[in-house]
């Protein structure tokens, strides 16, 4: 007995002892939802571990930290709907702000994180919490890159036409025979890819509402506008001109990304719409000198151009776990500054959601910069079946089997029979 007394008193001596050894669980719905995104395997390894060994020397109590990050974007929310279902642990989740706004929030998968922002207090860059905002609450703790959409260009291509680079449709529109007759596509897209098609629809629909895109979205979702209406079938009609003008390859929807860059960086497409997330492929892959400009200003609209993005990624709370206060100190620690600062540098974004962490000082990166604040992304407002919808009408807009007053037809009767079905918007 005198034996056991001393083990005992020995154990309660070791630091930790009397408190219950714990391990959390992180949890990516894809492969890409992980710290630092689109890095080196090896740098992603070594900046997640670390921030393990930091969470643990503060937190000695837990014994672990899992990572689970797996599978592809498309399969994302079944996977974490059907790990939550089946009672696997899940603490934290890295999560994407699309999900987050289209999916996580409305089925009940996480829980609001207000306290948390409010404790990491006013460190977050301009609009990277109202990125996963929903219903007056908020969702995640951003942690990410901030991206804009953006055309990149292919600078010798542009001087050999003796081009500058167009702030105008009109100039670009212009720009196009001279390209052509260098047997250059002027503008090519990874048309094959539905849900990159109506990016172009969001650019146009930012100035045809005088910048009020958000607001119009609203309006149609709320049933107080229609997709048939003017602001939105004008979008539809510009987005349509980039084909019938001759400016964007009529080819298109039979491209997937791979083929659209292959066309680039062989220099038989002058010029692409993508996203800043697109910079560091493009850096390390073409084989020319290449820049950026923002989407061109068409004429006889309101508005003016506005980028798309912002914050993409943040950490969420599970409504599943079963230990929620150590999950929010571990998302409080990762997205502290100290911490944020080695998990958003090997991003070498143009921006972060961290004000701590500015972002990259190259001509490029200062470039995106000035493209902020970026609009949020229409299609993480647009319910997911909606947003499949949309995709397809302007993907066979774009195409030429269907005119822009068919999409936009398509596209409200898609959403009228959600409503008559029950569907009810609540932002």
């Amino acid at each position: 007995m005198r034996a056991l007394i001393m083990f005992l008193t020995l154990l309660l001596a070791l630091p930790g002892a009397g408190q219950c050894a714990q391990r959390l669980v992180i949890f990516g719905p894809s492969s890409w939802d992980t710290f630092a995104p689109g890095a080196p395997e090896r740098v992603i390894s070594a900046v997640t571990a670390a921030l393990d060994a930091g969470f643990r020397r503060e937190h000695p109590e837990v014994t672990q930290i899992i990572h689970d990050s797996r599978g592809t974007v498309a399969e994302g929310l079944a996977r974490l709907r059907n790990a939550q279902f089946a009672g696997e642990q899940i603490d934290v989740i890295i999560c994407a702000a699309n999900r987050v706004n289209t999916s996580f929030a409305a089925r009940g998968l996480i829980v609001p994180v207000d306290e948390l922002i409010a404790r990491l207090g006013d460190q977050f860059s301009a609009g990277a919490v109202g990125n996963f905002t929903l219903r007056g609450r908020v969702w995640a703790v951003p942690l990410s890159a901030v991206n804009v959409t953006t055309f990149f260009y292919n600078k010798r291509l542009f001087q050999q036409a003796g081009l500058a680079v167009p702030e105008t449709y009109a100039e670009f529109r212009a720009a196009a025979p001279k390209l052509r007759r260098l047997g250059v596509i002027p503008v090519v897209h990874q048309g094959k890819n539905a849900w990159m098609w109506p990016m172009y629809y969001m650019s146009a629909l930012a100035q045809t509402t005088g910048n009020q895109p958000i607001a119009h979205t609203e309006a149609i979702l709320s049933h107080r506008a229609r997709f048939t209406d003017p602001p939105s079938l004008q979008a539809l009609r510009l987005t349509r001109r980039w084909v019938t003008d001759g400016l964007l390859d009529a080819q298109s929807n039979e491209l997937d990304e791979d083929a659209m860059k292959s066309a680039f960086y062989s220099g038989r497409a002058a010029a692409f719409f993508g996203d800043s997330w697109d910079v560091a492929e493009v850096a390390t892959t073409a084989p020319f000198a290449w820049g950026v400009f923002e989407f061109p200003q068409y004429a006889g609209v309101p508005g003016h151009p506005s980028a798309f993005g912002g914050a993409e990624s943040g950490l969420c709370l599970s409504s599943s776990s079963q230990q929620p206060k150590l999950a929010a100190d571990y998302i409080a620690f990762a997205a502290s500054s100290p911490q944020a600062k080695s998990l958003l540098a090997p991003l070498v974004a143009p921006a972060t959601s961290h004000r701590d962490v500015p972002g990259a000082s190259n001509p490029i990166s200062l470039t995106l910069r000035s493209y902020l604040p970026a609009v949020k992304f229409l299609d993480w407002m647009w319910p997911l079946e909606l947003t499949d919808t949309i995709q397809r009408q302007v993907q066979d807009m774009m195409g030429g089997t269907i005119t822009p007053e068919q999409a936009a037809s398509r596209m409200q009767a898609k959403y009228d029979g959600m409503f008559a079905s029950g569907f009810r918007y609540n932002p």
